[in-house]
């Protein structure tokens, strides 16, 4: 309570006691905090009696949370919740605090016992990734899922199962394919002769060539570029899917265009898929008969929405497959910019083979005017190497005003009618004496 001074003091002591209190409370303050206490204990009370005159709970406040020792990390024996001296506790390493236990706790007889794994109610197997997790019902404390979203969460665990089927699968005939080149790099001696046709479109040496020569503009499939590898792994993993096809020059530019859309093993999947269509598979099978069927369907509208250029066509002896095979081989990716052919195959895949013919014929009257000028030789070369500035405005304009319909039928049932009639339809074309077939 306080006293007539002003000062607060203990009942029955007096200032006395208090000031023995005080010295108490700044003696145990100095063993905690050495640093900081002064070397004489009565200059520290005499300094801080006379700077806290204002009341015991004041005092103890500011003398408990006003003073902060300094943090030394140099000063050897301090720990994180006090200063033990290390001459007197020493650093202990793990060999011998193991041996401190087992006196404590006695030797361990034998490995510690493993938790056994829950098994999951509501699936029939036991997951090996955490894939199948989606699959799972939620905790009892938290909703149950409802009947749509089981459903989706199944359609996307398919979704998962498939995709890495896709994976395994690219990476069986990636490992093929590298053992491949790993053989013909050591049978390089081997007679030419001795080795088949589809052994050679396959080599190393002739896709490295190819790889090259892809949209070279872009500098990114060249050797050095960030995709000159997975180009090279995904036109080798084909051949070994498909060595009765091989490697044909033009699969490149199909491969790149996939590549720059899709991850490695589904671009991959989707090479494969696309070269499996009917059309594909016969250009770059080199299957003549079939097509000259392709040729004599692509001449019918020819001439059903471009008399006059088909006729001068004619006329030089100018036949499709000396600038459609380019083009077909391709996909348009090599004859027309990047951007333009993807929009082409925009179309392609959701109209079919036909889209392919009908971009061809609205190239044809793109540029009708200037081929009606040309005789044969420069027809060709222009329509192997199309001019880089194409207008993608006008080109899809003029895809759109071919009309895919003759004697009122159209593509399919063409084609249809020149693959029932065989050679007939066929012999009637110019085609069947094209001597770029004949080569």
């Amino acid at each position: 309570s306080p006293g007539d001074d002003g000062y607060f003091g203990a009942e029955g002591g007096g200032v006395d006691e208090y000031l023995g209190s005080v010295k108490a409370f700044e003696g145990g303050r100095r063993q905690s905090a050495p640093d900081r206490v002064a070397a004489d204990p009565d200059a520290s009370y005499d300094q801080t009696l006379g700077t806290k005159r204002h009341g015991i709970a004041e005092f103890l406040t500011r003398s408990l949370f006003s003073w902060k020792p300094k943090a030394s990390h140099s000063a050897p024996g301090w720990k994180l919740f006090g200063k033990i001296p290390l001459q007197d506790n020493p650093l202990k390493n793990s060999r011998t605090i193991q041996q401190e236990y087992e006196s404590r706790a006695g030797p361990a007889t034998g490995p510690p016992p493993h938790p056994q794994p829950m098994r999951r109610k509501n699936l029939e197997f036991e997951p090996l990734s955490t894939t199948a997790l989606i699959l799972e019902d939620r905790p009892p404390n938290l909703p149950a899922k409802s009947e749509e979203e089981s459903q989706r969460h199944r359609q996307e665990y398919s979704e998962m199962v498939a995709g890495a089927k896709r994976r395994e699968l690219y990476e069986i005939f990636l490992s093929r394919a590298k053992e491949k080149w790993r053989s013909f790099s050591e049978t390089s001696s081997v007679n030419e002769n001795e080795v088949s046709l589809a052994d050679r479109e396959s080599s190393l040496d002739l896709i490295k060539l190819d790889i090259s020569r892809t949209f070279p503009s872009l500098y990114i499939f060249q050797k050095g570029g960030p995709y000159h590898d997975i180009l090279h792994s995904v036109l080798g993993a084909y051949t070994c899917y498909r060595p009765d096809v091989g490697y044909v020059q033009g699969m490149s530019f199909i491969a790149a265009v996939l590549i720059l859309n899709l991850e490695e093993a589904d671009a991959f999947i989707a090479f494969a898929n696309l070269l499996n269509k009917p059309c594909q598979m016969a250009f770059f099978r080199v299957d003549h008969d079939l097509m000259l069927k392709y040729f004599a369907a692509f001449e019918v509208f020819f001439e059903e929405n471009l008399p006059r250029l088909f006729q001068h066509f004619q006329n030089n002896s100018l036949t499709p497959d000396f600038y459609l095979i380019d083009w077909i081989f391709t996909l348009y990716s090599k004859s027309l910019p990047l951007d333009v052919a993807c929009r082409v195959w925009d179309v392609f895949c959701r109209d079919g083979e036909e889209a392919l013919f009908r971009t061809g014929l609205g190239i044809l009257r793109l540029y009708q005017d200037v081929l009606l000028q040309m005789d044969f030789i420069h027809s060709a070369q222009f329509l192997s190497r199309l001019p880089e500035n194409t207008p993608a405005h006008a080109l899809f304009s003029c895809i759109a005003n071919t009309q895919m319909i003759s004697n009122n039928r159209r593509w399919n049932q063409v084609f249809s009618a020149l693959m029932k009639d065989g050679l007939k339809e066929t012999d009637k074309s110019s085609s069947s004496n094209s001597p770029a077939l004949r080569s």
